[in-house]
């Protein structure tokens, strides 16, 4: 298993109840949800669409957040367990504990084509 390594820099984003974090340098821009097609967050959790805010990926692929923070201090970034490696389409980064919370930190543009990838019913 390999070790932990610094990451700062990060937009803890909650879809629902549940945490995600990203790389602030891989978000161009934070815009609100105004009809475009965003890929929203909470499908990954079978929840109901309900963005509030829209992460633009350099790639120009777009993920709905229902609310976010920015985070510029420093924490250390956990490598992700072999079980759980693949069940993000291969978006999960590893793990930062900030806030005194888990948060999983996921690649934006691969999250968002993980997203596309989803049943629309899976809500």
């Amino acid at each position: 298993m390999a070790s932990a390594s610094p990451v700062r820099g990060m937009l803890l984003c909650h879809a629902g109840s549940h945490r995600l974090a990203f790389a602030a340098h891989e978000v161009v821009s934070i815009t609100a949800p105004d009809g475009e097609d965003a890929a929203s967050a909470a499908l990954a959790f079978r929840a109901p669409p309900a963005a509030s805010r829209v992460l633009v990926a350099t790639s120009g692929g777009t993920v709905g957040v229902d609310a976010l923070e920015i985070d510029s201090e420093t924490h250390w970034l956990m490598p992700v367990p072999g079980v759980v490696a693949g069940a993000s389409g291969g978006s999960l980064r590893g793990f930062v504990l900030a806030r005194g919370e888990l948060w999983p930190l996921l690649g934006l543009a691969d999250f968002e084509r993980f997203l596309r990838r989803l049943p629309r019913g899976a809500a």
